[in-house]
């Protein structure tokens, strides 16, 4: 009897470290795309925004990701918006995440445009950098 009760049991431990869990997937959107530039939101809960960095031959792209809270999404788009119309050579800061992200302006050819600045934290003397954007590349990414 003894024996039947540790099989059982050792059955019904089997049994219960086995089993499979469906993991469900979050549902990824892409809110805007310039290039090499482009926004996903995630789920109703978060945005990633993807760049190619311009500073390396290889195609690698850096992120940065922030929580939809309070509307941050469009919050962020009006910071971004706003440094095209203050003066050129300013550099926004923002944390997203832990991690500082800039957004520096320059004027060329007499037009604003920005580009995302970032120090790579596995590496911090690495610093990755977008395509320059225009404002309507701004407004076309965010378009919500």
């Amino acid at each position: 009897m003894k024996k039947l009760v540790v099989v059982a049991a050792l059955f019904f431990s089997a049994i219960s470290f086995a089993q499979i869990e469906f993991v469900e997937k979050t549902k990824i959107d892409v809110v805007g795309q310039v290039e090499f530039v482009y926004l996903e939101k995630v789920g109703n809960e978060a945005y990633n925004l993807f760049y190619k960095n311009i500073n390396n031959t290889v195609n690698e792209y850096i992120s940065f990701s922030f929580k939809n809270v309070d509307n941050d999404a469009a919050k962020l788009h009006q910071i971004i918006a706003r440094g095209f119309e203050e003066s050129t050579g300013s550099r926004y800061q923002i944390k997203a995440n832990g991690e500082a992200v800039y957004f520096k302006y320059v004027r060329e050819q007499g037009i604003v445009k920005m580009k995302i600045q970032q120090y790579v934290s596995r590496e911090p003397d690495v610093l990755t950098e977008s395509k320059l954007l225009t404002l309507d590349e701004v407004n076309k990414l965010f378009s919500m």
